[in-house]
């Protein structure tokens, strides 16, 4: 077994991924598996399509790291010239593996497809080459020894990578390196901003240097990670965790979670918790309050009904919106969010009803701004109405009103401060 602590670099390969006309989720996939498995990746190269560029990137690779993931350029058109530049790397030629080429023989025979000509290159392999078992696929995974690293490489449909990264490499990789996950704990937020959380936990941080902490802001808001930096044991045991505690304590209710869990979740939690139904009636973010509360499991328990009621007509109709409101105050205003919430509660017979009204852009009206939203939660004799104003195009206007709006049912039912 080799020492723990291992580093591993993820070369990609395609033009695709140069030019932007794909998204290179396979990194985000292999990172989390190695990570899990107690190997870090301290580099990300992607290289188009042409065998030199792919030669260079994977001899710097091998130089530095002993674990190289190449994913890509495992096909059998012009363009799929990874195979090639692993044999020039080892020194050596490609061959045809035998029971390789059986395989894809059998493969189209059994499906009665005549098999093109061309499939046959997918039996060509670095001489000395193992290959790695593709369900998925007909292009199986390669690992090779080069110096002292060890080389994957993979066909990059997600679906093969996948299943090859799960059934070879992470195997592999907890044999021959035997480490163990990293020691980290995660506080999410919503409803603050980095700047804002940093300065809010950074007396914390000056305390405790051995812990490594990143500030993430993604689209589920801002998400803190604590990373263990030095070895754990006597009285630095349990330190991670009481930062986690700590900072979340700092920070009051803008964390709805230290165990990784989405927003949603949590608060589809806590009204299965405390035996809440909601209905929903949206009208800018056209049914994802609804989309997020119903993507967690078991949500009919709580929620009973989702209105999309998008024209000044369909509210009046379809929930009751009086339109002299509606003329007076604007259909972009508290006064119509606190009426769809109200309406929705009582046509739906739920416990809390949620009311969303807004210009998600680019237009706007009304003497009001694109990004201006109104969310509002009517619960038995109360009614809580929100004003955000959201800058980003219309579909990121959508996405953090419709987190606005759960979020504000979260702190409804925590008691937070809504």
């Amino acid at each position: 077994m080799k020492p723990a602590g291992a580093v591993a670099e993820v070369v990609a390969v395609g033009d695709e991924l140069l030019s932007g006309a794909t998204a290179d989720t396979n990194f985000i996939y292999i990172t989390r598996k190695l990570r899990s498995a107690g190997v870090k990746v301290i580099r990300h190269v992607t290289v188009g399509d042409g065998e030199t560029e792919i030669l260079a990137a994977l001899r710097d690779a091998v130089l530095r790291v002993e674990l190289v993931v190449v994913t890509g350029g495992l096909g059998v058109t012009v363009d799929d010239r990874t195979r090639s530049a692993l044999a020039r790397l080892a020194g050596v030629e490609l061959v045809v593996d035998p029971a390789l080429s059986r395989e894809i023989e059998v493969f189209f025979r059994d499906r009665k497809i005549r098999m093109p000509a061309i499939n046959m290159a997918q039996a060509l392999i670095p001489r000395g080459a193992e290959r790695v078992a593709n369900r998925v696929g007909l292009a199986p995974g390669l690992h090779m020894r080069i110096g002292r690293t060890d080389l994957f490489a993979f066909p990059g449909v997600p679906a093969e990578l996948r299943a090859l990264t799960d059934e070879g490499l992470v195997p592999f990789v907890k044999s021959a390196f035997g480490g163990s996950p990293p020691k980290e704990r995660e506080v999410r937020t919503w409803g603050i901003g980095e700047t804002r959380v940093a300065e809010v936990i950074g007396p914390l941080l000056e305390r405790e240097r051995s812990v490594k902490v990143s500030f993430l802001p993604e689209e589920r808001g801002v998400t803190i990670r604590f990373d263990e930096t030095a070895p754990v044991g006597g009285v630095a045991e349990g330190r991670l965790d009481r930062m986690v505690e700590e900072a979340a304590d700092l920070l009051g209710d803008k964390v709805y979670s230290t165990r990784g869990e989405e927003l949603e979740e949590v608060t589809a939690y806590l009204l299965a918790l405390y035996r809440k139904t909601i209905a929903v009636a949206e009208s800018c973010t056209g049914g994802l309050v609804a989309t997020l509360l119903t993507s967690v499991p078991g949500s009919s328990a709580f929620f009973v009904e989702g209105l999309v009621p998008y024209t000044v007509t369909a509210k009046e109709a379809r929930v009751g919106v009086p339109g002299d409101l509606i003329e007076r105050e604007g259909v972009v205003s508290a006064a119509v969010a606190e009426e769809l919430a109200s309406k929705v509660r009582s046509v739906a017979g739920a416990d809390l009803g949620v009311g969303v009204t807004g210009f998600a852009g680019p237009g706007a009206g009304e003497g009001k701004p694109a990004g201006r939203v109104y969310g509002a939660l009517a619960a038995d004799g109360t009614c809580v109405v929100k004003e955000w104003n959201i800058p980003g195009d219309r579909a990121r206007v959508r996405e953090r009103a419709a987190r606005n709006v759960v979020d504000l049912v979260r702190l409804h039912l925590i008691g937070g401060s809504e």
